[in-house]
This record gives structure tokens, C-alpha cells and sequence, in this order.
């Protein structure tokens, strides 16, 4: 009944859930009723474990559920739910529409950190690596945040990605608008890196060089 105790418990099955799920998931109703907990930062700890031990056809619901509530909690309990995410990418493949679409509302809501920003790009960077069929999704993401990212290291890591995995990609050409426009908009070490991953689309995509040497 005291929530401190509520807290230490949530938050030691938590951490078993990481690497044990299948110990946790017995008290999977007893945490389903802690989602509902006036205290937000267990809430936020309830929803994460399940979704480390829930089944794919729970993750949605669980994901409306703490979006509903993540303006009301620190940056350290949103990293929780985010690194969370992890886990569930490789748990439930299929299940990457959804999650890149939470995680991009996450990166585009000026509410957050630049720590807890990094902690949904490298997030969705893990997806990339594990997801093949997700890598395109991944990619559209990250170039749609470096729109307006306030963080130059974020930009540039993004910028670094595309020009690793974006020549890869069906169609590269989808991605070459937003780093142009970090070539004309951004400091000078934005600007270098932007140039950078420009020449590595054209020497991969040959297609793309008339374009870009102009």
C-alpha cells in the first residue's frame, strides 16, 4: 500500500524482466493493475516490464497507454520505456510500424533532454540493425527529425547513418532532400558531415551523381 514499496518492487521486476521475462510474466495482472497508479513513475516502470513480457498483441494498448501519460514523467523513466522498446523490436519483429511511429512522436515532442533523444535515435539505430525490413522505415524517421533537431552531435549521427545505410536503400533518392538541406542550414561542422554523406550517395548510386555534383 505505500508507494515507495510498490516502486522498489516494479522496479527490481523491471530489471529481472530485461533478461528474464519469462520469470516476471506471473505477475503480469498484478501489474496491469499498477498502470493505473496515481504515481506516474510506477505506471511508467508497470508499463515497461510488460512490455518486456507481454504478448505483441498487448504492446499496442501498453504504447497508447504511457504516451497518455509521458509529459507527466522525468527523463530518466521515459529512457526506461524507450530502451524497452529494444527488447520488444527483436521479441515481436512484425511489430516495427508501431514502434518507430511511437518513438518518432517521442523525438519530434519538445518535451526531453538531449540524453533522452539520443537514447530514441540509438533505439531506433538497434531496429535498423536487427530489422532488415525495417531499415527504410528507420531511415525516413531519422531524416525527418534532423529537420528540427536542436542537437548538432544527434544531427550529425543521423547524417552519419544515412550515408552508411541510405545508398542501400530502394529508393536513396527520397533521402537526399534533408541532407541537402543541412548542407545550406546548419553550422560548419553539420555542414561537413552533410557534405560527407552527400559524396557516399554518389559514389554508391550512379544514378544520383548528375545530381548531386550539381
Amino acid at each position: 500500500h505505500k508507494p515507495v514499496l510498490r516502486f522498489a518492487a516494479v522496479r527490481l521486476l523491471n530489471r529481472v524482466a530485461t533478461n528474464h521475462p519469462a520469470a516476471v510474466t506471473a505477475c503480469n495482472l498484478d501489474l496491469e493493475t499498477l498502470i493505473a497508479d496515481p504515481n506516474r513513475s510506477i505506471a511508467t516502470l508497470a508499463v515497461s516490464t510488460l512490455l518486456k513480457t507481454g504478448s505483441e498483441f498487448s504492446m499496442e494498448r501498453l504504447l497508447r497507454t504511457v504516451q497518455s501519460f509521458l509529459h507527466d514523467i522525468n527523463d530518466e523513466f521515459k529512457t526506461i520505456v524507450v530502451d524497452s522498446m529494444r527488447i520488444i523490436s527483436i521479441k515481436f519483429p512484425q511489430k516495427y510500424p508501431a514502434l518507430l511511429t511511437f518513438l518518432s512522436n517521442a523525438l519530434h515532442d519538445p518535451d526531453g533532454g538531449a540524453e533522452f533523444k539520443q537514447a530514441i535515435v540509438e533505439t531506433i539505430v538497434s531496429i535498423l540493425d536487427t530489422n532488415p525490413a525495417a531499415k527504410a522505415c528507420c531511415l525516413e524517421k531519422l531524416s525527418d527529425y534532423i529537420e528540427d533537431c536542436d542537437y548538432n552531435a544527434l544531427t550529425q549521427r543521423v547524417l552519419y547513418l544515412l550515408g552508411q545505410h541510405g545508398p542501400e536503400t530502394e529508393h536513396p533518392e527520397k533521402l537526399i532532400r534533408f541532407i541537402y538541406n543541412r548542407v545550406g542550414l546548419e553550422v560548419p561542422s553539420v555542414r561537413a558531415v552533410a557534405v560527407s554523406t552527400l559524396a557516399k550517395f554518389g559514389a554508391i548510386v550512379p544514378s544520383l551523381r548528375p545530381k548531386i555534383t550539381a
